[in-house]
């Protein structure tokens, strides 16, 4: 059994985890909105994405937990995944406020 401040220390990597990923797929949200792709192509490109988040994943819980998946782990993921969209909501608004006051 592990003590709670090794759990709180996953919980933190997992929330960096969450946030690292869903900034991954703005990035990749961008770079559709700068290039135009057809429908094959984003589904592709959402296959890799998905590949590359469940290696990513995969390593992050077998280096710190030893490969038990732990509930703390998945509410980490999923915490800073939804701090991360709520940000990007926030700094879109703040960028339109910007862009409208400008023009």
């Amino acid at each position: 059994m592990i003590g709670i401040e090794k759990e709180l220390l996953i919980f933190l990597i997992a929330f960096s985890s969450g946030l690292f990923l869903r900034g991954t797929y703005r990035c990749l949200e961008c770079f559709r909105d700068i290039v135009k792709h057809s429908f094959l192509a984003v589904g592709i490109e959402d296959l890799f994405y998905w590949i590359f988040v469940e290696m990513y994943l995969f390593v992050q819980i077998y280096h710190t937990s030893s490969g038990s998946v732990r509930w703390y782990y998945i509410l980490g993921v999923v915490v800073g995944a939804c701090l991360m969209s709520w940000l990007l909501q926030k700094v879109k608004k703040m960028c339109k406020k910007i862009y409208t006051r400008k023009t």
